[in-house]
């Protein structure tokens, strides 16, 4: 349960962090009126847009990062049941 609210928390500010909040959203338009300054160019960027191989490296990103969260979920999972072997075992003898 511990990680599951640390695991929550986690997506919230991930979140928060990318834009996917509707507060967040506002302030970010409102930001871009208030300060539009010429953006520098950055060629690889453009250029990975432009071939769409953008998309792969998100792909490959949200890939990590979902077999991150997975292996900590499952890493938990055994704690946990090790933990509960632990205490089971103390209060027997």
């Amino acid at each position: 349960m511990r990680m599951f609210r640390i695991l929550a928390a986690w997506c919230l500010m991930l979140g928060a962090t990318l834009g996917l909040t509707p507060a967040t959203q506002a302030q970010s338009e409102q930001t871009e009126v208030a300060f539009s300054a010429p953006q520098p160019d950055v060629e690889m960027a453009d250029t990975l847009r432009q071939d769409g191989k953008i998309y792969v490296v998100v792909v490959v990103l949200l890939t990590v990062l979902a077999g991150t969260i997975l292996y900590l979920v499952v890493i938990d999972r055994k704690v946990s049941k090790l933990e509960k072997q632990l205490k089971d075992d103390l209060v027997n003898r």
